[in-house]
């Protein structure tokens, strides 16, 4: 017998996403199926087989099947094995959890409601899950919010209160039921209950709750609905009354808001659908996807998003949501249970505290909720999931790199808005879920609690490592600096570098790469605001600042943020400043050109002096202030009522006449020479400074000759890309470089990102964005871990890599 033949019995381990995703059953039906002996069980690493003797051939075939057949929602990242001794197996079984010592384990997000699982909902002849609404199985439900610790098993969930009744216990019990080991599992005798009450909390008696939750609804009532990872707040999308009141009681006067519907034809009727994006809605990740709106019988009430040309849609995802539209035939506003940016409630007496003057009713459980999860919100870029909040269904996944820190672990603390922190261990950037603005105690009490659920949950004891945003004001800063008594473990970060950074990291690039990292506002490395930053980076000298706007007062500080007028009022000022200038013909001048007309002569009397002595006015080069100064002048937006809104209202008014075949993978549009403006790029010190002055006074000129709004919007997006453009052909030539990222919040311009792949690549760039995290603020802290790790040389031990990336 040649050795190769020889019977061995084997260890092999694989690890991944490998937990409460069915992966036990489906080896031991596997492992059945071709006659192999041994034993399967989760260890807090992954999943650990051992088998009886078998020979290399049937060992080669097993884990060819297991790679080729394993469940949908698992994730192999790893399959080992090796010889051992043999151990005398009779059969094949499933044996406990077992606690190997190292504690790190990926887990898997929630999962939406599998098919089979809603079908079981919807029959009426099942008496133990119709209308059940916590029915999951090992293809579905929820997976880490409910998750205290590994591995993934009842006693180590929400779930250990309820006692299996022995029907579930069977299906529990039995390798061949689809809900064999699923943690969750109950049904109406034994597992959780849902509830009705109102305001005050009080119950409301009835046999239905949900369908009598439903019927407040049609009578446009607002109700609190306990998801998966939090609250919601479901309303009638149709209504404008509803709507508006919805707005009045939240204190969102212009934000879109996300919209539930029952199934896709409706969605198919009313949005341009592709394939890509039926695919995402569909999936068990189910995540909220900007649609773009067919214009015409627009269904919706027009105040659910108002003058913007995208809703972000979403499918029902639970067993309630697929309950609540068997007795409701309308789309429903889903929006999270919160005020602003704040974490959604996720408990019920913390609901009816902080949603008290929002909710008439509350659709409540008592499945406790260990880890509060948004809705994630994606948009499809050229077939491919763009990741805009990343929450439910996306985190904790993580981003796998090329290389890895070994057993040295390093935080990222993210930044100040939309944070999300990072934890950098092994091969693996695992991203938290949103956080929020960290501007409240509540904001700062979730990060706390999110951090630590993270460290205990994948075996984390302390940070070799901390990582944090250059802005000392910054309260992820002050959070960093709690975090350790060692300077040494601390590591600044500067904002936009970050964001180079998180694109960085996920398409594992290291060198050679020309970065714009476009945003609002960031701390800079010379104290000022910086917004618009151009980088090259190389492997001897990092990141070096190579181009931004002219530098600018942002008169007031934040004031200006939430005010895009008073940014159109420092362009204008810049344009009519004369030596000598006569101070009420210079206030005249703002005044005519502002379409604005609320503003005070007072405001502008203040803000020319704040303007022209720089008190109280930081310098800035922000690419987002450009954005409110064009949009306040078109008269899009004057005030923003949450981040980002005069430039999305900018976009919005581009002229569909111009985006016929927006969005799509062979799209010709380009910055034609007709429908852009001049540009002036001149140089300093080798430093490239885009002449956004004479930009503007080129759109002034056209609103007064009458230009259309919607002709300037799409001529000021041309004109940025070609910018990109040309500074790309400039630099790229001077320093062999044919590698572009596009990153920060003015990105998620849907518009200029499609025209400035188009272009690039139409010119032998290849051009790299974020897709995984999000392209905005919510992706500083991916980019913050990959600077550190490389800044301090925490690589895998035993590796040779000789990249760095200083980003000081």
């Amino acid at each position: 017998m040649k050795n190769s033949d020889k019977k061995k019995a084997y260890l092999i381990e694989i690890d991944g996403i490998v937990q409460g995703v069915g992966f036990r059953p489906f080896i031991y039906r596997l492992a059945r199926e071709l006659g192999i002996n041994g034993i399967v069980a989760n260890t807090t690493e992954g999943v650990l087989i051992k088998t009886g003797e078998l020979s290399h051939n049937k060992l080669a075939a097993f884990i060819d099947s297991v790679k080729k057949e394993n469940p949908p929602s698992s994730v192999i990242e790893n399959i080992k094995f090796k010889a051992v001794a043999p151990e005398n197996y009779n059969s094949f079984t499933i044996e406990k959890s077992r606690n190997t010592g190292n504690r790190f384990q990926l887990i898997s997000p929630d999962l939406a409601t599998c098919e089979k699982c809603r079908q079981d909902i919807l029959n009426p002849s099942d008496t133990r899950r119709y209308h059940y609404a916590f029915t999951n199985c090992t293809n579905c439900g929820p997976r880490f919010t409910i998750i205290r610790k590994m591995p993934y098993d009842r006693p180590g969930t929400t779930m250990d209160r309820f006692k299996m009744c022995p029907d579930c216990l069977k299906e529990y019990s039995d390798p061949y039921d689809r809900r064999f080991h699923a943690q969750p599992n109950a049904c109406n005798k034994c597992g959780p209950e849902i509830m009705l009450t109102d305001r005050s909390g009080k119950t409301i008696d009835t046999d239905e709750p949900i369908k009598t939750a439903a019927s407040f609804l049609k009578r446009g009532n607002l109700v609190g609905l306990k998801s998966l990872g939090g609250f919601q707040i479901a309303c009638d999308a149709l209504s404008d009354d509803t709507v508006t009141e919805l707005r009045h009681r939240k204190g969102r006067p212009s934000k879109p808001f996300a919209v539930m519907t029952a199934d896709l034809d409706w969605i198919n009727k009313n949005y341009h659908l592709s394939r890509a994006e039926i695919y995402s809605l569909k999936s068990p990740k189910a995540p909220i996807v900007l649609l773009r709106k067919k214009e015409k019988d627009y269904p919706l009430s027009s105040l659910v998003s108002l003058y913007n040309k995208y809703d972000g849609i979403m499918l029902p995802y639970t067993p309630i949501h697929h309950i609540l539209f068997e007795f409701i035939n309308m789309p429903l506003v889903m929006t999270s249970g919160n005020i602003s940016e704040e974490p959604i409630a996720s408990e019920n007496d913390d609901a009816r505290v902080r949603l008290k003057n929002i909710c008439d009713y509350y659709l409540i459980h008592n499945r406790d909720i260990y880890s509060r999860y948004d809705d994630s919100v994606i948009r499809i870029f050229r077939d491919k999931e763009m990741v805009l909040r990343r929450a439910r269904g996306y985190a904790p996944y993580p981003v796998k790199t090329n290389f890895g820190t070994g057993r040295r672990n390093i935080l990222a603390v993210g930044a100040q808005e939309k944070n999300t922190f990072t934890i950098f261990t092994r091969d693996y950037a695992i991203t938290s879920q949103h956080i929020g603005d960290l501007d409240t105690v509540q904001s700062l009490e979730f990060f706390d609690s999110s951090l630590k659920n993270y460290k205990e949950l994948f075996g984390i004891d302390d940070f070799d490592l901390i990582a944090y945003d250059m802005h000392p004001d910054y309260r992820s800063t002050r959070t960093a600096v709690q975090l350790t008594d060692d300077d040494e473990k601390l590591y600044p970060v500067q904002h936009h570098k970050a964001h180079i950074a998180g694109v960085m990291a996920e398409h594992g690039l290291t060198s050679g790469i020309l970065g714009f990292s476009w945003d609002g506002t960031g701390y800079g490395e010379d104290g000022k605001i910086w917004g618009s930053e151009i980088f090259e980076i190389d492997s001897s000298s990092g990141f070096n600042r190579v181009g931004h706007l002219t530098e600018k007062v942002l008169p007031g500080g934040d004031a200006s943020v939430t005010r895009p007028y008073r940014m159109t009022a420092v362009y204008l000022h810049q344009l009519y400043n004369k030596s000598g200038s006569d101070r009420s013909e210079l206030n005249k001048y703002i005044y005519d050109n502002l379409t604005y007309k609320d503003i005070k002569d007072h405001e502008i009397d203040v803000l020319c002096n704040q303007i022209r002595t720089g008190f109280n006015s930081p310098l800035t080069t922000s690419m987002g202030r450009f954005f409110d100064a064009v949009s306040s002048l078109l008269g899009c937006t004057h005030i923003s009522t949450y981040e980002g809104e005069a430039a999305i209202a900018l976009e919005m008014a581009i002229d569909n006449k111009y985006t016929d075949d927006f969005g799509k993978e062979d799209s010709k549009i380009t910055p034609e020479e007709t429908h852009r403006y001049d540009f002036i790029i001149s140089k300093a010190d080798g430093i490239s400074i885009i002449e956004d002055i004479y930009i503007f006074e080129q759109i002034l000129d056209d609103l007064k000759r009458g230009t259309d709004p919607g002709c300037i919007s799409y001529k000021f997006h041309n004109t940025l890309a070609q910018i990109i453009l040309e500074i790309s052909l400039d630099r790229g030539r001077s320093a062999g470089i044919d590698k572009v990222a596009l990153s920060g919040g003015v990105f998620q311009n849907n518009y200029l990102l499609n025209l400035c792949y188009t272009v690039l690549k139409n010119n032998g760039f290849h051009v790299y964005t974020n897709f995984k995290v999000p392209v905005n603020d919510g992706g500083i802290s991916l980019g913050q871990a990959y600077l550190a790790a490389f800044a301090k040389n925490f690589i895998k031990e035993g590796e040779n890599n000789n990249v760095s990336c200083n980003t000081r």
